[in-house]
């Protein structure tokens, strides 16, 4: 299979400093998310790859929770935007799922789901 590289600029028009310039610091990680989700979808999709499999593994995970968990209460001091505390289970679901796909979405896997970065990383 061929190596495919796509940047942000060719598939959107923008690339994160300008992204960043525009919007500031504060909500960058939303667009970059999308962006590089959307970013494999679409080069995986130019390949006619049916399945990406990732490299996440079990501290990844445990970030990502967190991440989801703690957002809103960072960035708008509310503790009632928890997701956990909000009953956000499909999503906290679909970050700790080993495979997922949406509708429209290639079939995504994390085989390394319960392997900790310290068991992988040489």
């Amino acid at each position: 299979m061929p190596l495919k590289i796509l940047s942000y600029d060719e598939l959107y028009g923008w690339t994160m400093d300008a992204i960043v310039a525009q919007i500031g610091k504060k909500n960058n990680c939303t667009f970059c998310g999308v962006f590089r989700r959307q970013a494999l979808d679409r080069g995986a999709s130019s390949l006619n790859v049916d399945h990406i499999v990732t490299g996440h593994n079990a501290d990844d995970i445990a970030e990502t929770v967190l991440m989801n968990s703690t957002s809103s209460l960072v960035s708008e001091k509310k503790v009632d935007h928890f997701s956990v505390m909000r009953g956000d289970i499909a999503r906290l679901g679909r970050c700790t799922s080993i495979c997922t796909q949406g509708e429209d979405t290639i079939k995504r896997s994390k085989p390394f789901k319960y392997a900790y970065e310290k068991e992988i990383v040489m």
